[in-house]
């Protein structure tokens, strides 16, 4: 049996990430959620799918065991280190899902998972920080 979908949820009308523990309910077929925020002097709300982008989790964690979702910016290990140079240099690659696995940074499909667990880092995302993408 696979693993039960996790996810998380990029609220747009207030730009405010809705965490898997406050993502109560979602319903495909009437294309809603059910949400935990505080919003008009309420906690719980329905709204409408539309209003949100919904963020897959890996089912991963990084090295600090942060849970790595799609949309996620990732800190990752050069692994060409040469006798000269032997410090550790980065590069950043956004997470995105696709049929059968995800992607780091549009290039092949992940399969890699211990390494990415071991020696990866999130460090943002795009809906949060916008200003990465640039990076």
């Amino acid at each position: 049996m696979g693993r039960v979908p996790k996810y998380r949820a990029w609220y747009k009308p207030k730009g405010v990430m809705i965490e898997p523990e406050n993502l109560v309910m979602i319903n495909f077929y009437t294309k809603v959620l059910g949400v935990y925020m505080e919003m008009d002097g309420k906690g719980y709300h329905v709204l409408r799918m539309s209003d949100f982008e919904l963020l897959e989790y890996t089912g991963l964690k990084d090295i600090n065991d942060q849970e790595i979702y799609e949309g996620d910016f990732l800190r990752i290990p050069d692994l060409y280190e040469t006798p000269e140079n032997t410090s550790t240099t980065y590069h950043t690659s956004v997470v995105d899902f696709e049929e059968f696995g995800f992607r780091v940074g549009g290039s092949q499909l992940c399969d890699d998972y211990q390494y990415i667990s071991d020696e990866c880092e999130v460090y943002g995302n795009i809906y949060e920080n916008p200003e990465l993408i640039e990076v």
